[in-house]
């Protein structure tokens, strides 16, 4: 697994949380008013903290790089001035995942504006968090964490169409449509609807009887295949959802008709896969500080969600947070705030 450079932005989000407990508020992809510019643009992470009597204390801006080269001077000078515009800006910083040209670094301590790199982390626990005496290196700490996800298998997926004919067909790649005719705006087929639908099931029915009882009686795990998972044996279910929400539309003969429920027969089963994280370390440059730590990993379910498990540099309280991108946060994040009270001792 590779970080993509949403995901690392949104890491660097969580690194910026850790070591800003106090913080009210963290946007990823956030909009600060230019004052030359005289109009708001992005910034990558922004983070606001304010005194008890609601007086800003600070309003920190990050900007998060990740290229294939070290940032260069006309790279980082081109931040530097964009965030010294920001004139609410109290705090600025330039964070790189390839590192900077040394004329960079002095361009930058020249605009009085911080770097840091978020490059690969190696070094034992103990030689850099002291919180964390005689701990070796990330991987021997956090070896990996174990997902249980729950799955349909052999299942089939009937849909109720009220205002359709009585009899019709469709298969995965019929087209969907809005209530006006025009394609679908989240799901262009079928295909996309039933991933949706069958995913929405699980996430419903895995914190339900009889799925926990299951999970707990079966703790021997079965290989399945070859595949990466292992399983318990699969039990026969039926769900059926209300999907009026989702707004789906066919093109039927008797015209537009909606898809107002779905019900799925089948099989559950629960799959069990061990993940092992990246690990990923945030330093000043060229102090070496420590920012913060990372170890992160996907769930295993191919449908982007993530762990992620934040190291401060003088606390034992670790930040432990879930979180998924969607389709939408693939290219840029817009105003997506990071909710502030995930943290949980170590």
């Amino acid at each position: 697994m590779m970080l993509t450079p949403m995901q690392v932005q949104y890491v660097v989000g969580l690194c910026c949380l850790r070591r800003n407990p106090d913080a009210v508020d963290i946007t990823v992809g956030d909009l600060v008013q230019d004052a030359a510019a005289e109009k708001p643009r992005d910034v990558d992470i922004t983070v606001t903290l304010h005194e008890a009597d609601g007086t800003l204390r600070a309003f920190k801006a990050y900007e998060v790089k990740r290229e294939g080269e070290p940032l260069d001077v006309a790279s980082v000078e081109q931040l530097c001035i964009k965030l010294k515009d920001m004139t609410t800006v109290t705090h600025r910083a330039i964070v790189s995942a390839s590192g900077y040209t040394s004329g960079a670094i002095a361009k930058a301590n020249a605009h009085n504006v911080m770097l840091y790199v978020l490059k690969p982390w190696t070094k034992p626990l103990a030689e850099q968090f002291p919180e964390f005496p005689d701990v070796g290196r990330p991987e021997e700490f956090l070896r990996g964490f174990t997902s249980n996800l729950l799955y349909w298998v052999n299942w089939q997926l009937f849909i109720v169409v009220p205002d359709g004919p009585p009899s019709f067909n469709w298969t995965e790649t019929t087209p969907t449509f809005a209530s006006d005719g025009s394609p679908h705006r989240s799901f262009a087929t079928m295909k996309e609807f039933q991933d949706t639908v069958l995913m929405k099931s699980t996430e419903i029915l895995f914190d339900l009887e009889p799925a926990r009882t299951i999970l707990r009686t079966f703790p021997v795990f079965v290989t399945v295949e070859n595949d990466p998972f292992a399983s318990t044996p699969p039990w026969p279910h039926t769900h059926t959802l209300d999907v009026r929400e989702h707004k789906v539309f066919l093109k039927l003969d008797t015209g537009l008709a909606t898809v107002t429920s779905v019900t799925i027969c089948g099989s559950l089963q629960w799959r069990r896969r061990a993940k092992t994280p990246e690990f990923h370390v945030l330093e000043g440059v060229p102090s070496g500080e420590i920012f913060a730590a990372a170890a992160v990993a996907d769930y295993g379910a191919g449908d982007g969600r993530m762990f992620a498990m934040i190291f401060p540099p003088d606390s034992p309280t670790l930040g432990i947070h879930q979180f998924q991108l969607l389709e939408k946060h693939k290219n840029a994040i817009r105003k997506l705030q990071i909710p502030v009270s995930t943290v949980q001792p170590s």
